[in-house]
């Protein structure tokens, strides 16, 4: 008998302990949603290295890792942040709410990000932290009036 309340054990457990594990994971129609947004919204093209001058054609492993070049406008020179650190620090909540307080003084396109729902939201943070952390950090923000020693391009005034 009692090896039988074991047995019953292990499987009322198993199921737990698996959903468990799981939740711990997007959902692949969640990550594929990331992915979607992430393509549609062009974030690829200032936060991927070389994408751009590549026409697109970046192993997915290489996307989100910021770098150069550095945007310099009226605001100074901005680098693209490297996502995929950026959200390895996040929890999600602090990617929402640093998402709708995008500032408007950068060459990021602020008018679009902001106005994604909170399932988009939910859905490109899943992507990125799909992808996992690679990369190093974004090079410091100069400020105006600085000439960056990078490869830059002149950008101008957003939006």
């Amino acid at each position: 008998m009692r090896k039988q309340k074991s047995e019953w054990f292990f499987l009322l457990l198993c199921p737990l302990l698996l959903g468990s594990c799981i939740a711990g994971f997007p959902r692949s129609t969640e990550v594929e949603r990331g992915r979607y947004v992430i393509e549609i919204m062009g974030c690829n093209d200032c936060h991927t290295p070389d994408y751009m001058a590549r026409g697109g054609d970046v192993p997915e492993d290489e996307w989100l890792t910021g770098g150069l070049p550095g945007f310099h406008g009226s605001w100074g020179t901005a680098y693209p942040t490297n996502l995929r650190l950026l959200m390895d620090e996040l929890s999600l909540e602090g990617w929402i709410s640093l998402s709708k307080q995008m500032r408007q003084d950068s060459p990021m396109a602020w008018v679009m990000l902001p106005k994604l729902d909170d399932n988009d939201l939910a859905a490109v943070y899943s992507f990125v932290r799909f992808l996992g952390p690679r990369g190093e950090p974004a090079r410091p923000r100069l400020p105006a009036g600085v000439t960056p020693d990078t490869d830059y391009l002149n950008f101008p005034d957003p939006h």
